[in-house]
């Protein structure tokens, strides 16, 4: 299917969303707000409705300048490994926009593992290895964005917007061992060990805050996305398991608070907003058609419920983020220290 017939597709329930969405978003002018797009959690299978959510991505970057749009993992159903791959590929290109950088951020689901764990094949045969990540969604971006330097498969990055004193950290929080077992299998599996490795904390304490010689260093924000939540204390919904050195990276974080603006994240599929340390920790409900929670908005395939993302406009001035919401949910303002 060509981008162009993919255009053609969005359906007629989603263009008033469109318009509601970029009406409100226009209202926060001004060269110093970020405008972020965020996407998590789309579980995409080949052919499947998340290609609509795609088109009307692509159609709002059209309608506003957008600073990056970021997918926050969990992009395809697990399956074997050339289907996945497929899924992968067909996601995350329809979420390619001229001019408009696209990051992905790993998610449990992504390294397939599940698949040969539950059926027992012997084997690591359908896992998708972070070479292959690597190769398949980040290589396209070397220049665009810093990796750790020999380290590129760690699949965690940054990426600079100077003009608005604004990184953003994509880190990884299944950067496991990779290592197959006697018995062919994994000894780590993706889907539920978590961790951000020793290399990551260093690059993420050394180099994320690193401002030298950026001009006007002190006034640099710093936005981190992650799939799972860094520290888990009073998150709501898909809690199995925390992430190893998580408490190492929320102490960088403590300690270079004065850059930090927000710890964005999904896996859970819900929204929430916690405050730890001062700190905004937010949530994005999943964007694939389904209700986990009671609490959770209904969720109606053939209807703007059947997918959910974040427009997220960062006012500086006002120490403010305004996430519009299009699909199932609700907008949301949070308050961040300036």
């Amino acid at each position: 299917m060509n981008r162009l017939n993919q255009d053609r597709e969005m359906p007629e329930y989603f263009r008033f969303e469109l318009s509601a969405v970029a009406q409100k978003a226009t209202k926060d002018q001004g060269d110093a707000i970020v405008r972020l797009l965020f996407y998590t959690d789309p579980h995409h299978m080949p052919g499947g409705n998340q290609l609509q959510a795609a088109t009307a991505i692509r159609r709002l970057a059209q309608l506003l300048p957008l600073d990056a749009i970021v997918c926050g993992g969990d992009f395809s159903e697990n399956g074997p490994k050339e289907e996945v791959l497929q899924s992968q590929r067909e996601i995350l290109n329809a979420l390619q926009v001229p001019k408009c950088p696209m990051f992905p951020v790993k998610g449990n689901h992504d390294d397939n593992s599940i698949h040969d764990f539950y059926r027992k094949t012997g084997s690591a045969g359908h896992v998708i290895f972070p070479i292959e990540s690597y190769e398949n969604w980040l290589k396209p971006l070397e220049g665009t964005v810093t990796f750790d330097k020999g380290n590129e498969c760690g699949l965690y990055y940054y990426y600079d917007i100077p003009d608005k004193k604004t990184r953003i950290a994509m880190l990884n929080s299944i950067d496991i061992l990779y290592k197959i077992k006697a018995d062919g299998m994994l000894q780590q599996n993706g889907q539920w060990e978590y961790a951000f490795s020793d290399r990551q904390v260093d690059w993420f304490e050394h180099k994320v805050f690193d401002f030298t010689g950026v001009p006007e260093s002190e006034n640099w924000k710093v936005v981190i996305f992650s799939h799972l939540p860094i520290i888990q204390r009073g998150v709501k919904g898909y809690v199995d398991g925390e992430v190893e050195n998580g408490e190492k990276i929320w102490k960088i974080i403590k300690t270079n608070r004065k850059h930090v603006v927000a710890c964005l994240f999904g896996h859970v599929h819900i929204d929430q907003v916690l405050y730890h340390d001062g700190i905004p920790m937010i949530s994005t409900l999943n964007a694939v058609s389904y209700k986990n929670y009671d609490e959770s908005p209904e969720r109606t395939v053939g209807t703007v419920t059947e997918t959910a993302f974040d427009l997220i406009s960062i006012d500086y001035a006002k120490g403010e983020l305004r996430l519009i919401r299009f699909g199932a949910g609700v907008d949301r303002i949070i308050k961040f220290e300036t």
